[in-house]
């Protein structure tokens, strides 16, 4: 044999030898001739122990706590509702407070009216001093926000899957009450309750005037309001000379209605303000005719309950949360006429009312407060809880599975009942005002132009001008928060 060959056949036969003793020096058995088992790790990790696994960490929650985190959370909801409302409220935080399953605790403070609060949360928003919860309206909360950022969205809350509302549960909320607080995507709060512009009507004065119906066109609602006033004007009771139709309303909800009752809008689908439209001009000429002809009437009385109550009235404007008011002046006057809430007339096949109301926000804080502030909320909106609120305040119900538990109480508040089927009806058009955060400069602004047309020396054909001008005002309003 060649050397050469001879002497690499023995280097070969060397290396082959060095790995098969490397081998058997790595297996983990003792016994040397045991062959290794088909299952075992991988021959380039065989010097590896195995390794105990560690035990799995529970996903964190992406709403930054759990309920088990929130035992001795406090929170403090600053809230307007006084009187016997408010006492309600007080009620329910209490059972709340005792009966929540994670030891949260709930502060109600009244900060006064919807104006003050406006002021006291752009205050605190300076100071970092703010509340956990907090009500308002939508463009309020728009304010707010973009003031400091402060206002937490809830749509993580809403679709979590341990802490959030099923499907079924938001759909139970009607529609209109559910989609107000969702603006651009963000949710900002939650539909707590809501309300609604009427006209408040005396049926059993209206059938001795000789109408067996409420007024449906703005037509029907002159021929009775200025039979109304007829009636007072020949009477013998000189001191209800001039009063007996529509007592005036300027303030932005009642025009709101009037110029959707003619066909009209305060807004394009942009969200910027329409007030110089033709629509516009017939709503407030049909108005100013009405005051001309002595069938409308101006009361010094900031809410005109005694005036409808005493038959100075046939209509007035007002939320549904005016009906205890109202029920209280018919006692006062020792009157038992019937009456009842309706639309506003309209120059459509459909009536008009202005939905809205006030939401109840969850202001930014910690995981835990936050949370806590929301689990509050979902437990206020319980149709059991939501019923008691209704009861105590006279708004609706924002939720359909509420109504239900609601029977006894719809049977002795007819009024109420009557606000409800309107706004069930299918024919009843459903509207809401804009959700802008120059909204609530706009709205003053809207009852200080409009109010004007209700002067004996304002002539009809200044109406477009006017309406010129108000467009003037609210697009620059609206230019400040649009930049």
């Amino acid at each position: 044999m060649n050397v050469r060959r001879w002497f690499a056949l023995v280097v070969v036969l060397a290396l082959v030898l060095g790995v098969l003793a490397g081998c058997k020096q790595a297996t983990p058995t003792p016994e040397p001739t045991k062959a290794p088992a088909a299952t075992e790790a991988p021959a380039e990790t065989p010097e590896m122990p195995a390794e105990t696994p560690e035990p799995a960490k529970a996903p964190e929650s992406p709403l930054g706590a759990t309920p088990e985190d929130l035992q001795g959370v406090t929170v403090e909801f600053w809230h307007v509702w006084s009187r016997r409302v408010g006492e309600a409220l007080e009620g329910l935080v209490k059972e709340f407070n005792e009966t929540n399953e994670w030891g949260i605790t709930v502060q109600p403070i009244n900060q006064g009216g919807y104006g003050d609060m406006f002021n006291k949360m752009n205050a605190a928003i300076n100071t970092g001093e703010l509340p956990d919860l907090v009500v308002g309206y939508q463009n309020q909360m728009l304010v707010w926000d973009d003031a400091g950022q402060v206002i937490v969205d809830l749509n993580p809350y809403v679709n979590d899957a341990e802490v959030g509302l099923s499907k079924e549960e938001q759909e139970d909320f009607y529609p209109v009450f559910w989609e107000q607080d969702l603006i651009n995507g963000k949710r900002y709060g939650m539909p707590v309750q809501r309300s609604a512009q009427f006209m408040f009507y005396n049926v059993t004065w209206a059938k001795e005037l000789g109408f067996d119906k409420p007024p449906a066109t703005p037509e029907e609602f002159y021929e009775q309001a200025c039979a109304a006033y007829k009636a007072n004007l020949e009477d013998d009771n000189p001191e209800n000379d001039g009063t007996g139709g529509w007592v005036v309303s300027s303030n932005a909800s009642t025009v709101a209605g009037w110029i959707w009752a003619f066909g009209g809008d305060i807004v394009d689908e942009e969200g910027k303000y329409t007030f110089d439209t033709p629509e516009a001009v017939e709503a407030l000429t049909f108005l100013k005719k009405l005051f001309d002809d002595g069938c409308a009437w101006i009361t010094e009385s900031r809410y005109p309950n005694p005036e409808f109550a005493t038959r100075q009235a046939l209509f007035t404007s007002s939320s549904q949360a005016g009906i205890p008011y109202q029920l209280a002046a018919f006692e006062e006057a020792g009157n038992d006429d019937e009456w009842t809430l309706i639309p506003f007339p309209s120059t459509m096949d459909r009536p008009v009312i202005n939905v809205y109301g006030p939401s109840v926000a969850v202001v930014k804080s910690t995981p835990e407060e936050q949370l806590a502030s929301w689990l509050f909320l979902k437990w206020f909106v319980m149709p059991e809880n939501q019923a008691k609120w209704v009861e105590a305040s006279g708004y609706f119900p924002t939720r359909k599975s509420t109504e239900p538990l609601l029977e006894d109480y719809k049977t002795n508040n007819p009024q109420w009942a009557a606000a409800v089927e309107w706004f069930k009806s299918e024919q009843t058009l459903k509207k809401f005002e804009p959700r802008d955060p120059s909204w609530s400069a706009v709205r003053q602004a809207v009852g200080e132009h409009v109010s004007q047309i209700f002067s004996p020396d304002f002539s009809p054909d200044q109406i477009p001008q006017l309406l010129k001008d108000l467009q003037a005002v609210a697009d620059s309003l609206y230019a400040e928060y649009h930049p």
